[in-house]
């Protein structure tokens, strides 16, 4: 595999992730191409979450090689300060907490990322934070503070502070888990916006009726490996495997 392959914008092989005595990723191989969208599933405990946190390096692997954007990594390298800037630069995410910071109100905590990180001045970062405000149709609440907003508001809140930074790729993990399903909706509305826009996102998701709508692959994981991936139609509505046939019955048990 040629990690500079230009038609790809992440490229992972060989990718493993240990804890003490338990082994969390094992042996991932995973090319994504510029402008997909990817929906991560599987039943809790997967590696999901792990496999997403590496891709932006808070969890860094303990062997394999990892491409994102103009950004290389293999185990043999020594991460400096502006690697892991360029990297950070290149991927946004999104928790499944907002982690926006109470003190500020909405405008700042959207404007102050973009002057730290990319050198903006104050008019132009709030410019920009304005324009996303207007595109997760918050508009009226920039200068409120977080306490004051519905967790579906701070949620694409999160979502324009990490759009702010101008990524590559947008990773999501679980966005509308902390949310009731009247405010997840709000979440899912601007992702499909974002996905009918072209940008490449990775999503660690349980709204299967999302990856089935809006996803252009979706990859299943059991116990830290791929089992399974395809087109949503494939995987979600044709598995062939037992262990995906499995996790989808106890989904549709639930409901």
């Amino acid at each position: 595999m040629r990690l500079t392959d230009p038609d790809y914008i992440v490229r992972l092989k060989d990718i493993n992730v240990r804890y003490t005595g338990f082994h969390a990723v094992k042996d991932v191989d995973l090319d994504i191409k510029r402008g997909e969208v990817i929906a991560i599933v599987g039943p809790s405990g997967a590696g999901k979450s792990t496999l997403l946190r590496t891709i932006n390096m808070l969890e860094t692997p303990h062997s394999g090689e990892l491409s994102v954007g103009d950004f290389r990594f293999d185990v043999s390298k020594t991460l400096t300060a502006a690697d892991l800037l360029k990297l950070r630069r290149a991927t946004g995410m999104v928790f499944q907490s907002f982690n926006l910071f109470p003190h500020m109100t909405v405008e700042r905590n959207i404007s102050l990322p973009q002057m730290r990180v990319l050198g903006r001045s104050k008019a132009e970062a709030n410019a920009r934070t304005a324009q996303l405000l207007d595109r997760v149709k918050l508009a009226d609440k920039a200068h409120s503070y977080p306490s004051r907003l519905s967790g579906g508001q701070q949620q694409r809140i999160a979502i324009a502070r990490a759009l702010a930074l101008d990524p590559q790729v947008m990773l999501f993990d679980e966005p509308t888990s902390a949310l009731d399903p009247e405010l997840g909706l709000e979440v899912l509305a601007v992702m499909r916006e974002l996905a009918r826009d072209g940008m490449t996102m990775i999503v660690v998701t349980h709204e299967i009726a999302f990856a089935a709508e809006v996803a252009d692959r979706v990859i299943v994981m059991a116990n830290g490996a791929i089992i399974e991936q395809g087109t949503p139609d494939e995987v979600i509505r044709n598995p062939s495997s037992e262990r995906t046939r499995q996790f989808f019955r106890a989904i549709l048990d639930r409901q």
